[in-house]
């Protein structure tokens, strides 16, 4: 009974330890724009790209919701939806089993995550600012 305890008190603290993640800072460069650094894994959020200080892209944070970035930055140019490996995990619940990207010709491109239960919430998951963005998701 003792070990079973133990068994599941070490499960538990591991589960919490795979969980618990730290955003990456911005670094402010000499021009006075931002860069992100890139994630370490690709399930992270994050804004990357070298971006300018009077740029629209700078206001958008993780976390806003899709209208938030339309008022900033207007309709997208292309949009793709996909559902994550998240929906397919029995009980899974949380807030990523959709994303969509919108792509900003220019501009660079938003990624959105969401779930499908009672109706789609987008919130920004990852930004990328890229001035060579075609607009078209490829």
């Amino acid at each position: 009974m003792k070990q079973l305890k133990l068994l599941g008190i070490s499960m538990a603290l591991i589960l919490a330890a795979g969980c618990a993640s730290t955003p990456k800072p911005a670094a402010q460069t000499a021009a006075g724009s931002t860069q992100v650094a890139k994630a370490s894994r690709t399930s992270e959020s994050v804004i990357e790209g070298d971006i300018p200080a009077g740029s629209p892209f700078a206001k958008i944070q993780i976390g806003m919701t899709q209208g938030q970035v339309h008022e900033i930055l207007g309709q997208p140019t292309d949009t793709k939806v996909y559902q994550t490996g998240k929906a397919w995990i029995p009980f899974y619940f949380g807030p990523d089993t959709m994303r969509t990207d919108e792509f900003y010709k220019g501009v660079g491109s938003v990624t959105y995550a969401g779930a499908g239960v009672g109706g789609v919430h987008w919130k920004v998951f990852r930004a990328v600012y890229n001035p060579a963005e075609d607009g078209f998701a490829n």
